[in-house]
């Protein structure tokens, strides 16, 4: 019995790396790719009925191929700093994985540079790493993020080096498999960027298998899934299939679901912190500040106690709180470790923004445009709830003074709800 538990642990901990991480390879995750391998089987046949998804497992990497929740659930990459990734970065991006598909298995990064900016002409783009400091960081930040998926390594040298001083010697490593696999489904031609996006998507098909598959999909990719943003095929799925949802859901990822009138989150087990899959909360500068804005946010709107799915955020109340959370930093606070996490992030509009964004992103706040720098239009949701009424020193344990029973989270159900990503 305690080999089969053990067993069961270890699937679906490399579930919950895969659908975190859908590229692993022995050099970015050596024991996660050794637990993908051992159960690569009961991996393949899990994804592929559970979410529709493909898994490849090869020698030295995996790749998982996803279907579907093309813009709902697409998240920009970023640099090191945190910064989203821009229009001229994806190009680079792009650009340096059709040169490196056929490039020799080690390569200097002045060469590299070199070919992509003779494959910019050829496109008939005005792009050149070689040209300007800016130009030369752009392309990078590509190259660093290839080297976290496992496409590329530094063999000598450091490409942050190279970011600074265009005359620092860069050798790579190129694992052409990978970068094949990088970009999980081939592009064609469309008409425009949407409509290729567009192409991809399939929130509500019609059918009702592809349906329920749909709605698993949005259950395991999305923070917290309200039934008032599903189309109305999609609520009536979710009424009736919610529980086998997620009982197929726990199966695959050793998840539990908190089931609720306003909705549906996944519950991931403590341990999937320590993995990195966690999205919220988190130890990070943001992740700190999001979590100490959101209880604030709580105390005063107190969410649960209200019928609507959501609650406004009034702007000066907004206001008054990020700056309170801002100030945190000067002050140590016993026992919520703020003042450490929060010194860690030099721009207060930056760490503002960034907070702002992790709690749109994990299903907390909403605005329609989360990108704008005002504070008006948002919205706190019903899931914030339950991150009201931290003891001093401690996570959340329980929801906001007022809440229902009904809202309250189930017993065993501690932590706060998280999802992998």
């Amino acid at each position: 019995m305690t080999e089969d538990i053990a067993l069961t642990g270890e699937r679906q901990a490399a579930a919950r790396r895969l659908l975190a991480d859908p590229i692993v390879t022995d050099r970015t995750h050596p024991e996660d790719f050794a637990l993908v391998r051992a159960h690569s089987d009961w991996l393949i046949q899990r994804f592929r009925r559970v979410l529709g998804y493909e898994l490849t497992v090869a020698a030295d990497y995996a790749r998982l191929a996803k279907t579907g929740l093309a813009r709902e659930t697409a998240r920009p990459l970023t640099r090191p700093s945190g910064a989203h990734f821009t229009p001229r970065t994806y190009t680079y991006l792009a650009l340096c994985l059709a040169v490196l598909v056929e490039a020799p298995a080690t390569l200097p990064v002045d060469r590299l540079a070199e070919d992509v900016g003779a494959a910019a002409a050829e496109a008939g783009l005005a792009l050149d790493p070689r040209e300007r400091m800016g130009e030369r960081r752009a392309f990078t930040a590509a190259l660093r993020k290839l080297a976290d998926w496992g496409a590329i390594g530094e063999q000598r040298g450091a490409l942050a080096a190279y970011a600074d001083d265009s005359g620092a010697e860069v050798l790579l490593d190129v694992y052409p498999e990978i970068v094949r696999r990088v970009v999980a489904h081939q592009p064609h031609s469309t008409a425009d960027a949407r409509a290729f996006v567009d192409g991809h998507g399939a929130a509500d098909p019609a059918g009702e298998d592809a349906g329920e598959i749909a709605l698993r999909r949005a259950l395991a990719e999305t923070a917290v899934v309200y039934r008032a943003d599903l189309s109305e095929r999609q609520r009536r799925r979710l009424a009736n299939h919610q529980w086998r949802a997620a009982a197929e859901l726990g199966g695959l990822l050793g998840c539990e679901a908190e089931i609720r009138a306003e909705g549906v989150a996944l519950i991931m087990p403590g341990e999937a912190a320590a993995e990195g899959v966690a999205a919220f909360p988190s130890a990070t500068p943001v992740g700190q500040a999001a979590l100490l804005l959101l209880e604030r946010l709580v105390a005063r709107l107190r969410p649960g106690t209200v019928p609507e799915s959501a609650v406004a955020v009034p702007e000066d109340v907004l206001e008054s709180e990020l700056a309170a959370v801002l100030a945190a930093e000067a002050r140590d606070e016993p026992g919520r470790g703020t003042r450490s996490a929060l010194r860690q992030e030099p721009d207060p509009d930056t760490l503002a923004a960034r907070a702002l964004r992790l709690l749109h992103e994990t299903g907390l706040l909403h605005r329609p445009d989360s990108r704008g720098d005002d504070r008006s239009g948002w919205r706190l949701r019903a899931a914030a709830a339950r991150y009201g009424g931290r003891p001093s020193g401690g996570f959340p344990t329980s929801p906001a003074e007022g809440t229902s029973d009904e809202d309250r989270a189930p017993d065993g159900a501690e932590a706060p709800p998280t999802t992998a990503r």
